[in-house]
Parts: structure tokens; sequence; C-alpha cells
């Protein structure tokens, strides 16, 4: 099995944007830094609306994302140079939060009239009643 390699160990080339300006240059880990705030929900729904697509269930890079960044000549270990992680199995736990919503109408009819309104009768009930005392 291999050593995890430390990350401070890694060095960095950066790249310039404007090529033509700068040169490429070498930083240590601790050199890097990135802006407070710059990934947020709205971003990555930004992302994924942008560069992917489902397929079968599963959302995969559109192919113009492929091609754009080069990313069919990489692989994982490309970008994760260590093992792959092993995570361990957890049980699901119960749900919590609120409850999920009704599944269908059909099942008014399941439900006691005192259940359902503050009335004690529920909305077909008193419908029902109303059209027998017509109908008589």
């Amino acid at each position: 099995k291999k050593a995890i390699i430390d990350p401070s160990l890694f060095k960095y080339k950066v790249q310039p944007i404007k090529k033509h300006l700068y040169e490429p240059v070498i930083v240590k880990a601790s050199q890097l830094s990135r802006r407070k705030h710059l990934f947020s929900r709205d971003r990555l729904k930004l992302f994924l609306k942008q560069h992917c697509e489902p397929h079968d269930g599963v959302i995969k890079a559109k192919a113009t994302s492929i091609e754009k960044y080069n990313l069919a000549e990489q692989n994982f270990s490309y970008f994760f140079p260590d093992e792959p992680p092993t995570f361990i199995f957890s049980p699901a736990s119960r749900r919590r939060g609120r409850p999920p919503k009704r599944a269908s109408a059909s099942l008014e009819d399941s439900i006691t009239p005192k259940q359902n309104t503050p009335g004690g009768k529920s909305k077909v009930s008193r419908e029902r009643a109303k059209f027998q005392k017509q109908k008589d």
C-alpha cells in the first residue's frame, strides 16, 4: 500500500492568464489560497447546468466541456495522486425534518372524518349528507 502524501509537500505550477506579460511560477501549497465565499449553492447549480447533463440517472459531463477542457486525456489519478478513499458503510438513519407530503387524494377514504377537519366531518361527508337531504 502506498503511503499518503502530505499535501504541504506538493508544489504547484501557476500559469498566468496573460502569458505574454508573465512567466509560469512554481509555488508551495502554503502560498496558495482562495477567496472566501467563492463556492456557493447558486454557483454549483450554474456549473451543473452549463457543464453536466443526466444520462440514465447519472450526471455526466457534456461532450462540449470534455472537449474544451481536454478531460478525455485525463483520468482520476491525474487529479488525485493518492489511493482512492475507502468509505465505511453506514446504515441509513431515520429521516428528520417534516413528514413527506400525502401520496394522493385517495387517502381521504382512510382518514377518519374527525382527523380531516375541525368540524368533525370531511368535505366529502358533508356533501354526501347535503345530497341525501335534497334527495329526501
